[in-house]
């Protein structure tokens, strides 16, 4: 058999910095180890022959007429991507579940990224994960200075967090506004508590203005309803989760503070890193079935690392027996 071999795809993400760092720091530990045949850097907006292969972020194909002109780098994400759909012999790093409660930006040893293999959508992504002791979600906790608070029933509004317009590979194609309207029209067949959407904090994206209008003129045609929106008014997004009842979203990590600061969170779509957390169906907002954290939380810490933990090894030592066994058959 073939032995295996990485290539770490410098070009799907800028060519310097942190995120470049990540991608050859994610290589080296593999290059020292001897584990594979070979690791190479490839720096070429094309694909090269390697058993697996790591890539920066995942990239949506049915989202290119979305992107034009696309950048090269999205469209070799694209192009590895569809290399690797059959075998899944590829690694994404992804964002932080909990970056709300990050203390740096970008830093080496504070700052984490998820590390997803195979697949990209965390339902079906591995994270070689499960069951894991707590011993990095208590460091995780304590870096972020994170206190896991008691639900108990307090609140005022109902909080809706979007995600990124029809564009985000992790919305689905699924127009946020659209969704956000359905859902607290559906809401309101259920409680009279006050509604509040929030966009997703980018306003880049095409559809940001369009679904801005479309949220504030379903604000404006209904009662107790508001919309939280990062080129007018966008409170901080902690604070907001603890002033709420109940926190909503479709697949958004937004919806992440809610677990820690004891909010009920209901998560609307399955492929959610979330969604093991959801409280229940829509209709069941004010009697939510609250879900037991502390696993969850454990298997989060697993599923996250650090620059300075990736380039160290500490993440490939963990799961290149599993890897190399697949590899080998």
């Amino acid at each position: 058999m073939k032995r295996p071999s990485l290539a770490v795809y410098s070009t799907t993400t800028v060519p310097y910095g942190y995120k470049q760092n990540l991608l050859q720091g994610f290589g080296l530990p593999i290059e020292k180890s001897g584990d594979f045949h070979k690791v190479v850097y490839h720096n070429q907006p094309n694909m090269t022959d390697t058993t697996h292969s790591i890539i920066f972020n995942y990239q949506n194909p049915d989202n290119r007429n979305d992107l034009k002109p696309l950048r090269p780098g999205l469209d070799l994400r694209i192009s590895v991507f569809e290399k690797h759909k059959e075998d899944g012999k590829i690694w994404f790093f992804d964002s932080d579940v909990l970056v709300a409660y990050s203390k740096h930006h970008q830093h080496d040893d504070e700052t984490y990224v998820r590390i997803a293999y195979g697949k990209i959508y965390p339902n079906v992504a591995r994270y070689f994960n499960q069951n894991s002791d707590d011993k990095r979600w208590n460091k995780m906790a304590q870096i972020k200075d994170i206190k896991l608070k008691d639900y108990n029933g307090s609140g005022d509004q109902i909080y809706i967090c979007c995600n990124r317009g029809s564009a985000g590979y992790s919305g689905l194609g699924v127009n946020a506004a659209d969704w956000a309207i359905e859902t607290a029209t559906k809401l309101r067949q259920f409680t009279d508590r006050n509604i509040v959407i929030r966009q997703h904090k980018s306003s880049g994206y095409p559809q940001y203005m369009s679904d801005y209008q479309k949220l504030s003129k379903f604000a404006s045609d209904n009662q107790n309803i508001t919309i939280h929106s990062p080129k007018f008014n966008f409170p901080e997004l902690i604070n907001e989760i603890r002033k709420s009842y109940a926190v909503v979203v479709f697949t958004s990590s937004a919806g992440a503070p809610a677990i820690i600061e004891g909010k009920p969170l209901y998560v609307c779509n399955e492929t959610s890193h979330l969604a093991p957390m959801n409280c229940g169906d829509l209709n069941t907002i004010e009697k939510p079935s609250i879900p037991d954290r502390q696993q969850w939380l454990n298997d989060l810490g697993y599923a996250h690392w650090s620059l300075n933990e990736i380039r160290n090894g500490e993440y490939w030592t963990r799961v290149k027996d599993q890897i190399l066994k697949e590899h080998n058959g």
